[in-house]
């Protein structure tokens, strides 16, 4: 899976650069009214496995994406590697 360019914006991340969009619509919990924003992450310059994440936080900021990006390191993703996607599931 690659990331899509356009609409895309870049971070850095203790040292290392990344790709990153907002993906989908905002996902809505109908009984409380909150709302989920998804997006997803690649390292630039080497293709390689794409974190996928989502948060309450709106709109997704870059420090919401670099907290994600931190907290998917801790989990296990492995950046530089191909592979399936990573999902980290929903930040607070």
């Amino acid at each position: 899976m690659s990331l899509v360019k356009k609409g895309s914006r870049l971070i850095t991340v203790d040292g290392v650069v990344y790709r990153w969009r907002v993906i989908g619509s905002v996902r809505c919990c109908v009984p409380c009214g909150n709302g989920v924003s998804d997006f997803a992450v690649q390292r630039v310059g080497r293709r390689s496995a794409v974190l996928l994440a989502g948060t309450s936080a709106f709109p997704v900021v870059p420090s919401v994406v670099e907290a994600g990006v931190r907290a998917a390191l801790g989990r296990g993703w492995r950046s530089m590697e191909t592979g399936p996607a990573f999902s980290l599931g929903e930040l607070v």
